[in-house]
């Protein structure tokens, strides 16, 4: 076999064009990436893939983003988080806020924003959201206070935090990564706290001070339903022998009645028939299960085809329950996702009805049998407890109606807190003041230590520490690390970084601070924020080698300026999050997030150049 050199690539580019290609890739990427109709993590590794088949890149440049510590990093911090969520440690948080919160609005959004900030700093942020969710709107429907008014801080209360050290986004241990590749001093655990903290303390007074009234108050999707319909009951069916019913299609059984009974399921000799209502025909015995209000029952009892225990005067039914209401989001990797309602036969495999769904500001009611789901939908749903537990069940179904009970591992707990205080200390400690120099730890080192001993304690099973893992990020970090090489051995960054010198090379270095800055901002609320991470990082490096001062200050303002999505819903996945199960619009992000934005800007631009001198 001819070695990997010597092969002739597909569609060679030549070498004065090259540079051309990478810049046209990059926006073609990012392009892709607002579209938002293909998985990221596939664009990005095809753009690698198109730069291995051009010869742009070679072998060893590929396995380079796949041998680069942050992705490995980042997933081993995955594991820590699980570790903390399994054993139970963050559902502590929930009973702590509800004890804090005691009925108030104002000591609630206090509660979320000091122990949101604090507990990202070092874990995870998704994971508490996801459990916090449901145990805020819990809180908002017994003391009657509105979710908008809690969720938009929540999430931006994890971001803030998230930037409090190099752990507490993906964004901060990519740059590091970067970094660390082109020779420049490595990023300890808590470099950049000092301006972490001001970013945390400014961004909670600006939401203590102002959210109140910029943040809308508005009744989620439950809440907006609950309030026009009344009781409704599952009332199941047995069809009668000889009834006219028998050989029609199920999905007549209903046919000429009121609008409002609905068949959820039928089922025959015990087992749920999982095939469309026109595609299941009826026979003598078959049970069927429907959906209805009061009115409904009266109706049904007026029936001579089905026979549902009803007396001449009585509307108790031989087997009536209420209907079981539920809550809750399509995660990001769910099996529901991309997928319209008739494909996945909803409600012959969840025994359930979807009464509406809320997506981005629009709560829909009605034509949604092909509409597919995605990322952040929030759902109603309705039907019997045994399907909607069938429901709850589901990988990456996020249930907001109520905390999601969990089969924690309480006894492992003192182990998962251990694992992150290990984390903390080998990642900060300066063993040169004990006498053990040679004993540094750097935070991949730390994060693959801990990890491997949440492992070796039991916390996490093995096949859930994969589970843990967010896939997708790390493989969209590891394609783009391969684009951000491209750029770099193109000489793209370089032509890039003289432009913007010479753009705003007569506002010096602190004005060429302030444009980096801003366009991080600006590009993380677009598209992923470690695509913009790895894409600026090397740009600016290049930038400091032109103008000669320390390029630390740069790549300071790339991670904060990327971490700071604020102003959509789509920047940043926790606020994806909030943004369907707070019933909130695109724009209530916009009125909040943008001054927010605005004054981090203006923070970060005039203490950067303070914390982390030009000239050291």
């Amino acid at each position: 076999m001819v070695p990997w050199p010597g092969r002739q690539m597909l569609i060679p580019v030549p070498a004065d064009m090259q540079q051309y290609f990478v810049f046209g890739l990059v926006l073609a990427v990012f392009g892709a990436f607002l579209w938002g109709k293909l998985s990221v993590e596939l664009v990005a590794l095809g753009g690698a893939g198109l730069l291995l088949i051009t010869g742009i890149l070679d072998r060893d440049d590929i396995l380079q983003a796949f041998s680069n510590p942050a992705p490995v990093t980042i997933g081993a911090l995955f594991i820590i988080s699980a570790a903390l969520e399994r054993t139970g440690q963050i559902a502590k948080l929930g009973r702590l806020f509800n004890v804090v919160a005691k009925g108030s609005e104002r000591r609630a959004l206090a509660a979320l924003l000091i122990v949101c900030a604090v507990c990202s700093a070092f874990v995870n942020n998704t994971p508490l959201v996801v459990i916090l969710l449901p145990v805020i709107l819990g809180f908002c429907r017994d003391s009657g206070a509105k979710p908008s008014r809690l969720l938009i801080p929540m999430s931006y209360a994890t971001i803030l935090g998230g930037v409090c050290s190099m752990a507490g986004t993906s964004t901060n241990i990519l740059v590091d990564g970067i970094a660390r590749e082109q020779g420049v001093a490595e990023f300890n655990l808590f470099s950049i706290a000092p301006l972490g903290i001001v970013f945390a303390l400014v961004g909670g007074s600006y939401l203590w001070f102002f959210g109140a009234k910029l943040l809308p108050a508005r009744d989620t999707l439950a809440t907006l339903l609950d309030a026009t319909k009344g009781r409704e009951f599952l009332i199941q069916a047995a069809v009668t022998e000889n009834s006219p019913l028998i050989g029609k299609p199920a999905v007549d059984v209903l046919e000429g009645r009121s609008r409002k009974l609905k068949i959820i399921e039928v089922r025959r000799r015990g087992r749920i028939l999982e095939d469309a209502l026109d595609k299941i025909t009826v026979e003598e015995g078959d049970r069927i299960l429907i959906r209805t209000g009061t009115k409904g029952v009266a109706e049904l009892h007026r029936s001579d085809d089905v026979n549902v225990g009803l007396g001449e005067n009585d509307l108790a039914p031989m087997e009536k329950r209420e209907a079981v209401l539920l809550e809750g989001m399509i995660g990001p990797n769910s099996s529901l996702a991309g997928k319209s309602l008739s494909q996945i036969a909803f409600r012959q495999r969840f025994g359930a009805l979807i009464l509406a769904i809320h997506r981005e500001g629009q709560n829909i009611t009605r034509d949604f049998e092909t509409l597919r789901l995605e990322f952040g939908d929030t759902l109603l749903v309705e039907g019997s407890r045994e399907g909607i537990e069938r429901l709850k069940a589901e990988r990456d179904f996020i249930t907001l109606s109520e905390p999601t009970p969990e089969n924690f591992n309480l006894k492992k707990g003192p182990f998962a807190l251990m694992g992150i205080l290990l984390f903390i200390f080998l990642a900060s400690f300066d063993f040169a003041l004990i006498g053990l120099p040679g004993m540094q730890f750097d935070t991949f080192s730390a994060a693959f230590l801990a990890a491997l001993f949440v492992l070796l304690t039991g916390c996490l099973r093995p096949r859930e520490a994969y589970d843990a893992v967010e896939w997708k990020i790390l493989l969209l970090i590891i394609g783009m690390l391969a684009i951000g090489t491209s750029m770099d051995k193109t000489g793209g960054a370089t032509t890039l970084a003289n432009g913007v010198t010479e753009l705003l090379g007569p506002l010096g270095p602190w004005g060429i601070l302030c444009g980096v800055y801003l366009l991080a901002s600006i590009m993380t609320e677009m598209v992923s924020n470690n695509a913009v991470a790895v894409v600026l990082a090397p740009i600016v490096i290049r930038i400091a080698e032109a103008i000669e001062v320390s390029p630390i200050p740069f790549l300071v303002a790339v991670m904060f300026g990327a971490s700071a999505s604020f102003a959509t819903p789509i920047g940043y996945q926790t606020n994806t999050y909030v943004f369907g199960a707070g019933g909130y619009h695109f724009k209530d992000f916009v009125k909040i997030g943008v001054p927010l934005n605005l004054l981090l800007w203006v923070v970060a631009s005039c203490l950067i150049p303070l914390l982390w001198p030009f000239h050291p």
